[in-house]
């Protein structure tokens, strides 16, 4: 059996060794060793979601001059990656996690960052140019990230799922009482027969 190669990587708590393949970083691998509780991933709208914040907190850091070009266009063009459906297998993380989702936005962002690292020639984990914390989390706060992308993830499947899958039910109803408008039966009233009315318009 071959041995699994590893990086080492670096962070304010110290080293930790991640796998030399993932995009992931050492505080996602700090959740997979010690938070590893159940099966149940992070939705693919989540990712999704957290995608879409990511890229717009970065276009509104450039837009205020505090992102650079170069890194602004790397880490949009990571997040259009997620959101056409490439690296999902780098979001490894269980639900179970800390209220305000702090490994979950870390994982993000260290996805994106070393995403940004291979597109821009440089080895995985070594935050250049594009840092975790200082560019991709530039003025975010997992506090008010987590629950911004659940808001996202919420209008975007209202829109995409719920309000077609409404409309299609609204349809079929409508058709069932044209189909349906020529069949007279009895009303019913508090458990007794009540005036005629057509299948259709009930």
């Amino acid at each position: 059996m071959s041995q699994v190669q590893m990086r080492i990587e670096t962070d304010s708590l110290g080293t930790v060794a991640v796998p030399a393949d993932k995009l992931w970083g050492a505080q996602t691998q700090r959740s997979l060793e010690h938070f590893s509780i159940g099966a149940d991933l992070i939705p693919r709208e989540m990712i999704a979601a957290y995608a879409i914040l990511k890229k717009g907190a970065a276009n509104a850091n450039h837009a205020g001059g505090r992102l650079d070009d170069e890194r602004n266009a790397l880490i949009v063009r990571a997040c259009d990656e997620i959101l056409a459906g490439q690296h999902q297998d780098m979001f490894p993380l269980r639900v179970w996690m800390t209220g305000s989702g702090t490994q979950f936005n870390m994982n993000v962002n260290e996805v994106i960052s070393n995403r940004c690292s291979q597109l821009a020639g440089t080895p995985l984990g070594s935050k250049t140019p594009v840092h975790p914390n200082d560019h991709v989390n530039m003025a975010q706060s997992s506090n008010d990230s987590f629950p911004s992308a659940m808001n996202i993830a919420a209008a975007v499947n209202i829109k995409e799922r719920l309000i077609p899958a409404v409309d299609a039910l609204r349809k079929a109803i409508a058709a069932k009482s044209e189909e349906w408008k020529d069949i007279i039966k009895i009303g019913r009233t508090h458990m007794q027969d009540a005036t005629p009315l057509t299948l259709g318009q009930e």
